[in-house]
């Protein structure tokens, strides 16, 4: 629908899960009971940034194998997270949950800053591809249909994405 925003819309919804876990942190234990609740259901709001996750993954990442890779890493990180997490919200720390809080805290900000180092990393690449098949080099130019060349647009194989020059990525 908005082509190019896929990122950028992971980035703002990790911003629903971080005001959950700075409110859960910040509200009173007395007279902001509701608020309290409701700054749990915010903080538990992280499934759409693993969708999001996925995608950008599966967007830009190419090669059968290289995706595949990519694809078990990134679900065994998933597991470890999940497996981990809940070590961190121990009775001791009730109400508050400061190391539980601190902790989805702190990787939703590394997940931020991931994201962004994507978009910078990618826009660049782009970038420099872009130009190379404005100067044409054959090889950062694709055939498209009816015999015109086409800069970005990238015929299915199974080179990886580092190979495939006529490859973009997708933020």
């Amino acid at each position: 629908m908005f082509p190019g925003t896929r990122t950028y819309t992971a980035i703002d919804l990790c911003f629903v899960p971080l005001l959950g876990a700075v409110l859960l942190m910040t509200l009173p234990c007395e007279g902001a009971e509701w608020g309290i609740v409701v700054s749990t259901w915010l903080g538990g709001c992280s499934s759409a940034l693993l969708s999001s996750s996925a995608s950008i993954i599966a967007s830009n990442v190419k090669g059968n194998t290289k995706k595949s890779v990519v694809s078990v890493a990134f679900f065994i990180a998933y597991c470890v997270g999940c497996i981990v997490s809940p070590f961190a919200w121990t009775s001791k720390d009730a109400p508050r949950y400061a190391q539980g809080c601190i902790l989805s805290l702190s990787s939703t900000i590394a997940l931020i800053i991931t994201y962004v180092g994507f978009v910078i990393v990618v826009k660049r690449k782009n970038d420099s591809r872009d130009a190379k098949a404005a100067d044409r080099q054959v090889q950062y130019v694709v055939e498209g249909l009816g015999g015109s060349q086409q800069a970005g647009v990238s015929t299915d194989s199974d080179l990886t994405d580092v190979q495939d020059k006529g490859f973009r990525y997708t933020i």
